[in-house]
């Protein structure tokens, strides 16, 4: 079911990566008998009609699991030099009536349906911020505090959302825009399928 509110905010799922570190396609990992990216982007389903997928590594094989869905597919050509390249070509597919867009990462297993409307619910009552996800004190993890996707950015971003380059997805933004973040406690979101 699709949450109806959300209709202008678009959903990016970047999954476009060698996923050098596992050391197999995460994409295409089997959760709860479905691959990962099948999962994800059903979840994304049940919170926007608006979701695109961003590919690039093994596009083609990819592509070819999630055709079923009623999702946008973007080749990302550029996916090796980085995150940034597949947000950029994302956000550059959008819908011209699109008013915020939320970027997920693909293994981000962990998150459901409820965390990502529990994000967009937060990021309503302050729509001209960036909402990031936020965690302190993880199990194993330093006490430092981290944040990160989910993000959600307004509008007002997506031209300089364009013109990223390199590995460090959007964190250059979040560096710039730092006095306009609102963090969302959402210690799910960093647990993926590298930890």
């Amino acid at each position: 079911m699709i949450n109806c509110e959300n209709n202008n905010i678009a959903i990016i799922m970047l999954a476009a990566g060698q996923s050098s570190r596992l050391g197999q396609m995460k994409q295409l990992i089997t959760i709860k008998d479905k691959s990962l990216l099948e999962w994800q982007l059903e979840q994304a389903l049940t919170v926007s009609n608006k979701v695109y997928c961003v590919l690039g590594f093994n596009a083609e094989e990819v592509k070819s699991r999630i055709d079923h869905l009623p999702i946008h597919t973007v080749i990302n050509k550029a996916f090796s030099t980085g995150m940034a390249s597949s947000i950029a070509a994302g956000v550059e597919a959008l819908a011209l009536d699109i008013k915020a867009v939320m970027i997920v990462l693909v293994d981000q297993w962990q998150l459901t349906s409820n965390d990502l409307i529990h994000h967009i619910s937060c990021w309503k009552n302050s729509s001209h911020a960036i909402a990031v996800a936020q965690s302190k004190n993880l199990i194993g993890v330093d006490d430092r505090e981290k944040i990160g996707p989910p993000v959600i950015f307004p509008q007002m971003y997506f031209k300089e959302l364009t013109k990223l380059t390199g590995t460090q997805g959007a964190k250059s933004l979040l560096e710039k825009y730092q006095h306009n973040l609102l963090k969302v406690p959402l210690a799910q979101a960093f647990i993926d399928l590298d930890t």
